[in-house]
């Protein structure tokens, strides 16, 4: 089983029209079906301050929120509060493709335990290079990802040495 915790983006969301709650919403409604095949069995939004619709947005969703003063700060608490050694960090305005929790699932049950989720590639340059598409999510043991200071899920993947790229990508809502 996997713990997820759902994190702000480190860099500003394009104009899109829809609004940041509105994404972060689609976005914890994507994990839906790892919970309901039994995958995921907590998730947690990690966010500093400020952010007053994330309390209504969790209770809706029936899962935790931490704030702290920083990103960084949220995440440790997070962190150190989910319930499986397994943990998948996921930035908001992200939607894992369908099959996410298959491929999670097979990951965990093999013994690969650190892998990194990428953006789908969406300009010419990353469709040609799809490895510099962004990254949107990574899979860690929980001990592994406390032993880091980094915020953001890019600097998360290289500290941990992140060599494996999940097949399944995540789609941008926006």
């Amino acid at each position: 089983m996997l713990s997820a915790i759902v994190i702000l983006p480190t860099q500003p969301v394009r104009a899109s029209g829809r609004s940041f709650p509105d994404m972060m919403v689609r976005t914890l409604a994507s994990l839906v079906p790892a919970a309901v095949e039994g995958v995921l069995r907590d998730l947690t939004i990690a966010a500093p301050h400020g952010h007053q619709e994330l309390e209504r947005i969790a209770d809706h969703a029936g899962c935790e929120l931490v704030q702290a003063e920083t990103q960084r700060d949220a995440l440790a608490q997070a962190l150190k509060a989910t319930r499986e050694d397994n943990v998948f960090l996921l930035v908001a305005g992200r939607a894992p493709d369908t099959g996410f929790a298959d491929e999670i699932a097979e990951m965990i049950g093999d013994g690969q335990r650190i892998a990194l989720m990428r953006d789908r590639p969406d300009s010419f340059l990353t469709r040609l290079l799809p490895g510099l598409s962004p990254a949107a999510g990574v899979l860690a043991p929980r001990d592994r990802l406390l032993s880091f200071p980094a915020a953001d899920v890019a600097s998360i993947s290289r500290q941990i040495g992140a060599a494996r790229t999940m097949r399944l990508r995540a789609r941008r809502i926006d």
